[in-house]
């Protein structure tokens, strides 16, 4: 079989198969994970998200990967809030440097329940534009292939769509807990790199041609106080998508020493196991560990997986490295409105 053909095999497998980029933990990507967290902002009415992950380059060229989001609280009146998001992630994998660069916009809905915001309901949705793409001249073949003279394309370009819901609970500032989920290409766009040759006739099959698979998030978590300068925020994910299935639990201890003035500097430990389920496969895939800083109103945190799966035989158990800066936007008093919704943190 040609290298093309054996190509396009690997990469319909690899749209086929493979579940979207994944992050740490839910307190780094928010808005990544479900559409409805878009204008969920704690004490501020806009924010900024960056997060910058490396992982699996003891093995080979493997994964980079960027994201970065902005949202922000557009309207809010009578324990309504409307916020509103962009979200860009580019992804590059492998010797061919297999990219997927994705734009998305989304809307969301805040509502409070009650005259305290005791209970949150939020909606959120989302259309996003996605390209994916590799590079033709690094592929190496024992002959020159047909397909690529006659003009295989190395983009394919398609939508999708994606819906959200969460729900808070805040019986006090010092204690919340939340439950979310998130429906992902739910339009199960075809992704193929031979699309425009098929059409042309110039081949009479599309080869490669698959559906992205549907993606289901699940996560809860909250922040709960247990001494008058330590809190835990726990929380867990569970995703699947196709054949894959993945779940993340764990939590941060914060500690802030009230002693210290009227706004200490919170400090942060985390600790996460993730998990994985491939047909009759389970097992263990990472532990990752997190720490963490909110300096007024921007948070650091620098986390690192390390990888417990089978697949340390080949990576000697190093997993990835993320960054994750997250800058909240201050309000004002033109935008003192937007917090007639109280949002907690996470």
């Amino acid at each position: 079989m040609r290298i093309v053909f054996i190509l396009l095999g690997i990469l319909g497998s690899f749209s086929a198969f493979c579940q979207d980029v994944h992050l740490s933990h839910i307190h780094a990507s928010p808005t990544y994970l479900n559409p409805a967290m878009n204008g969920m902002i704690h004490d501020g009415v806009g924010r900024v998200i960056v997060n910058s992950k490396s992982q699996w380059n003891t093995v080979t060229n493997a994964y980079k990967t960027a994201i970065a989001s902005a949202d922000m609280k557009v309207y809010g009146n009578k324990g309504t809030v409307i916020g509103l998001g962009l979200n860009l992630a580019a992804d590059q994998a492998g010797d061919l440097d297999f990219t997927t660069i994705k734009t998305g916009l989304a809307l969301s809905v805040i509502k409070s329940l009650d005259y305290r915001s005791e209970n949150i309901i939020s909606v959120g949705a989302e259309a996003n534009y996605i390209n994916t793409r590799f590079d033709i001249s690094s592929m190496v073949g024992f002959e020159e292939e047909p397909l690529i003279a006659l003009g295989l394309s190395n983009t394919s370009n398609y939508f999708t769509f994606s819906a959200g819901l969460s729900w808070f609970y805040n019986p006090n500032k010092e204690t919340s807990f939340y439950f979310g989920g998130a429906l992902s290409h739910f339009n199960q766009p075809d992704v193929t790199f031979t699309k425009g040759l098929s059409q042309q006739g110039i081949i009479t099959t599309d080869f490669g041609a698959t559906n992205l698979f549907t993606k289901f998030v699940f996560h809860t978590g909250g922040t709960f106080r247990i001494s008058r300068n330590f809190k835990l925020l726990p929380s867990a994910i569970f995703t699947d998508q196709g054949p894959h299935q993945e779940i993340l639990f764990g939590t941060f201890l914060r500690y802030a020493n009230r002693a210290s003035g009227p706004d200490p500097i919170p400090m942060y430990l985390g600790a996460w196991v993730r998990g994985y389920l491939e047909g009759d496969i389970r097992g263990s895939d990472a532990f990752v560990f997190t720490v963490r800083a909110d300096i007024k109103k921007s948070i650091f945190a620098l986390s690192y997986d390390f990888n417990v799966s089978t697949w340390k035989r080949a990576s000697r158990g190093a997993g990835g490295v993320e960054l994750s800066i997250i800058h909240i936007l201050d309000l004002d008093k033109h935008s003192r409105k937007l917090e007639d919704v109280y949002c907690p943190g996470l």
